[in-house]
């Protein structure tokens, strides 16, 4: 009886506690009657010092049509205020997005990685901090299940969650949405930067403003540096944005190579008046926008025989005279990196090598170097000091970059661009590292229909992928005339309240619009017709759009069906880059032995396409690598290759290394008297690369009742990656007998019935 009465005394206590929690939440309803509705949700702090600001913002959405509801509050748990959100989200109209104002609690998610495009990093090795991945789908993906971890000690507003095993194992947010979190380190008070921020996403709601100015760069070491890359994107956004391509100041397109310090032309596009859209694919850090290499080109230093040195920019704190004395400054900045035998290899490599001299290493001259070195290290990359004088003109910035949209660091790039001084009212960025090899502009086109970016990062969604800003904020659709201005209006209702009608998206894949068409395929694909796989390989065969072909092949890729192998082959010798690229990035995962022929084929005769080859490298590895061997052999005897004989040795030399280390990885995760560390290392290089032909092998290990079982856990989770593998069905069917088996192990279990549940999806 004491222990009831100590129950429901528990009870009462946490119900006490949360309703005092809710307690403390106030709602400001939407002012009127409307169609759908938006959320702000702001913490009391911020609220009382911005309260007029954000008031405008309120009042200039409800007069487009969108009711906006306030959810004000402390919250110290973020599962009360998931619980709020979810309050306000079942009731109607629907509500379509939401977006946190500052001091909002964030959330660091965990055992989540397959919903990252490239996150990889071991959670049982690495520092929490480090191995998890701060993410909103905690709040706007309502199906997830999570189990709290514990609250960051040095950071209290940081929370620490699992996804559990029985969740739903994709994303699927109900509602879009975005951060206004002003970085702490700026210099300015954090309320002071909301405020202005809040004035100026106001006043961008009021302009008349067409899609019709873009830029796009390219940094150093991005795709492979691959020019077809750069090439390719042009075709593709001149269907997407065809408004700036009608004359020569719509559009640009900038490349690393211009310039051996880049930046300081940025530094003027960035600051260009007019521009709507300026996407950066590059490298990143929270902190940094990598945009040169350490070694600038000779040519573009300005060094040409009898003529004078270029200038040197007023902005630039120091410019190289030349290209030894920027290569000099290159090898003395990495060596002062290094330490002990790896700097001790370094220097003996640049004297035996590359003809350095003693002298150049010694103390002194490294010391009275040092000032200038370091000048000409901060002039190769963009910094956070770097961005708080800047104007920043373009209403969206896009970081296909990684960590740039880092929120929950006290600066990050991102936050920089949003919450400087300019005109800059929405970014997008991610806060771990992503994919270069992600259609990064997947229906980016949307934008200039008309449709709210909210909506687009909807469509996109990964665990890593974030708004910073207003994710209310469109561009004016068409190109002025009511007609195309009513069908924007249209478009953003469509998704809104009707996302999964298959009559209506019916309708838009007939549009001659490529922008439309593709977006058509995208929602058919949530509620697919019947016929629908066909429908898309036929369109992937015919269409002559670059962006339609690409998302009807993204589709066939998540239906994972009888076409995709044909379409896979098809794709491989697509006109357009990107499409070839994730073909035979794709290719691998199948491990169809139809697809040896066209891979093998890509890295022979496909020079001009780095990354292209680059993926179907590293696919080959995941086939039956004799087969890889004997189809290199024959495809380089029938060819007019001029060291054809070289060509063929240096492959198959690789592809014969790559079996070896296959069969010595297999081995290690076999041998239960090889340590724990090795066999967890080899049985990780699985997710990267699926084995297809050790899965019987693997299953036998993951079945041993007598090995280790974090060896056994460890394998069912990488097991898990095998999404596409020819191999899949069997691999699932031993994870479901695995399941059902009592005498499994509880935590093996769990495990299980998340690559289960991941395996079943498609």
């Amino acid at each position: 009886m004491k222990r009831v009465i100590n129950i429901i005394s528990l009870f009462v206590i946490l119900f006490i506690t949360v309703s005092q929690a809710e307690a403390k939440s106030r709602i400001i309803p939407a002012g009127g009657r409307f169609d759908t509705r938006f959320l702000i949700v702001i913490d009391k702090d911020s609220y009382s010092a911005v309260e007029k600001e954000i008031g405008e913002y309120k009042k200039v959405l409800e007069n487009e049509g969108l009711g906006v509801v306030m959810l004000i509050g402390e919250w110290s748990d973020p599962i009360v205020l998931r619980e709020e959100i979810r309050a306000i989200y079942n009731k109607r109209p629907v509500m379509e997005g939401a977006v946190f104002v500052g001091n909002i609690p964030v959330v660091r998610v965990r055992n989540f990685q397959h919903a990252t495009t490239a996150f990889k990093m071991d959670e049982d090795n690495f520092p929490m901090f480090e191995s998890s991945v701060t993410s909103d789908r905690f709040y706007d993906d309502l199906d997830l299940e999570f189990e709290f971890i514990k609250q960051d000690e040095k950071n209290p507003l940081h929370f620490y969650y699992n996804l559990k095993e029985s969740s739903p194992q994709q994303i699927s947010s109900e509602f879009y949405s975005a951060r206004m979190m002003p970085p702490s380190d700026y210099g300015v008070d954090k309320n002071k930067l909301l405020g202005r921020y809040l004035l100026k996403a106001a006043a961008a709601h009021r302009e008349l403003n067409y899609a019709d100015r873009v830029i796009f760069f390219n940094g150093h070491g991005y795709n492979s540096d691959c020019l077809t890359v750069w090439q390719n994107q042009q075709f593709a956004i001149k269907e997407q944005f065809p408004l700036a391509f009608k004359d020569s100041r719509g559009n640009a397109f900038y490349n690393f190579r211009q310039d051996p310090f880049m930046k300081f032309k940025l530094y003027e596009r960035m600051q260009k008046e007019g521009t709507d859209l300026f996407v950066f694919h590059e490298h990143g850090a929270f902190d940094t926008q990598y945009i040169n290499g350490e070694f600038p080109a000779p040519n573009a230093l300005g060094y040409v025989p009898g003529k004078t040195l270029a200038p040197v920019p007023a902005s630039a704190a120091y410019i190289p005279r030349g290209p030894m004395e920027a290569l000099s400054a290159s090898v003395r900045n990495i060596y002062r990196r290094y330490r002990g035998e790896r700097a001790e290899n370094f220097r003996k490599t640049m004297i035996e090598e590359y003809g350095f001299n003693e002298k150049f290493f010694d103390q002194e001259n490294l010391d009275a170097k040092k000032r200038e070195d370091s000048l000409f290290a901060a002039n190769v990359n963009i910094t956070l000091p770097d961005l708080i004088p800047l104007k920043f003109q373009p209403r969206v910035s896009i970081f296909d970059a990684c960590y740039n949209a880092s929120f929950h660091q006290t600066g990050y790039v991102a936050g920089y661009h949003i919450f400087g001084e300019g005109n800059t009212v929405v970014t997008q960025g991610n806060t771990v590292n992503v994919l270069q090899d992600k259609w990064s502009m997947e229906l980016i086109g949307m934008l200039a229909e008309g449709v709210r970016i909210g909506f687009w990062q909807k469509e996109i969604q990964t665990l890593e992928s974030h708004l910073i800003g207003d994710p209310t904020f469109r561009f004016t659709a068409g190109s002025g005339d009511k007609a195309s201005a009513d069908k924007g209006k249209l478009l953003n209702r469509q998704l809104a309240l009707n996302s999964r009608e298959t009559k209506i998206w019916m309708d838009y894949f007939k549009s001659e619009n490529p922008n439309l068409k593709a977006l058509a395929l995208k929602q058919l694909s949530k509620n697919p017709p019947p016929g629908f796989s066909d429908l898309l390989l036929l369109t992937f065969k015919e269409n002559k759009s670059y962006i339609v072909r690409m998302q009807a092949l993204k589709r066939m890729i998540d239906m994972n069906d009888r076409n995709l192998v044909q379409a896979l082959v098809l794709g491989l010798n697509d006109p357009y880059e990107l499409i070839r690229r994730n073909a035979a990035r794709f290719a691998g995962y199948s491990g169809d032995e139809r697809l040896i022929e066209p891979l093998v084929h890509t890295i022979i005769f496909s020079d001009e396409s780095n990354r292209v080859q680059y993926a179907a490298q590293n696919s080959l590895d995941m086939f039956n690598l004799n087969l890889v061997s004997k189809e290199i052999e024959r495809q380089v005897a029938g060819s007019t290759l001029i060291r054809g004989e070289k060509k063929k040795d240096q492959l198959v030399g690789y592809y014969n290394s790559q079996n070896k280390r296959a069969t010595n990885s297999l081995a290690t995760i076999k041998d239960k008297t090889s340590e724990n560390s090795r066999r967890i290392s080899a049985i990780r290089m699985l997710r990267n690369y699926n084995n297809h032909a050790q899965v019987e092998e693997l299953l036998e290990v993951l079945n041993d009742r007598t090995d280790d079982i974090k060896i056994r856990i460890t394998l069912a989770e990488a097991l898990g990656w095998f999404n596409w593998s020819i191999k899949k069905s069997m691999i699932i069917d031993s994870l479901n007998n695995m399941f059902k088996d009592g005498t499994t192990p509880e935590e093996l279990r769990r495990e299980v019935l998340q690559s289960i549940k991941r395996l079943s999806v498609g």
